[in-house]
């Protein structure tokens, strides 16, 4: 699957909130999101551009746990990559696992995320604790697709929420210097 995603830093979300809800996105559930990345001993992820990620969210009815891996960008205007994830039974095992395997875990990236869905596309509006506030547009795609038009189609998104600026390439990891 690819991810396409874009990323944009935002003050406030009242104005967005009130945005969203004139163009028709549902509210789905406020999540609370605790992230692991590893350092893999093998390659440097920070020089391939890819990630491994232990993700624990949670919400008032439920928890989850998942392990990402995520592929190096693929272009220079958007956060677009391979992703694959699967879920998880247990965060302290799989945790102990990635470390017999000498993979080393990163400091925590922890977030609140309100997340809306308009047709096809997930909207997260994003609190990083030590960061700030950001809203991010993604689809998930297949393979095959190309990218490029549904890219396009989320800058048209936020256009008509009102952003044109303050777009971000950088993970909340390396926004955060870890």
């Amino acid at each position: 699957m690819i991810e396409v995603e874009v990323k944009a830093h935002v003050g406030d979300f009242e104005e967005i909130r009130k945005k969203l809800n004139l163009l028709g996105a549902k509210r789905m559930e406020i999540q609370g999101q605790e992230d692991t990345y590893f350092h893999a001993p093998h390659r440097d992820f920070a020089k391939t551009d890819e990630a491994l990620r232990l993700r624990q969210t949670t919400t008032k009815k439920k928890s989850k746990i998942y392990m990402t891996y995520k592929g190096s960008k693929l272009d220079d205007l958007s956060k677009t990559r391979v992703e694959i994830e699967v879920g998880v039974d247990d965060y302290l095992k799989m945790y102990s696992i990635l470390e017999n395997l000498n993979f080393k875990a990163l400091p925590q990236v922890i977030k609140e995320r309100e997340i809306y869905q308009l047709n096809e596309y997930i909207i997260s509006l994003d609190t990083v604790h030590n960061l700030g506030k950001f809203l991010e547009i993604e689809k998930n795609i297949g393979e095959q697709e190309s990218y490029k038009e549904v890219r396009d189609e989320i800058f048209h998104l936020y256009e008509k929420i009102g952003i044109v600026d303050g777009f971000e390439r950088l993970s909340y990891l390396e926004l955060l210097g870890l």
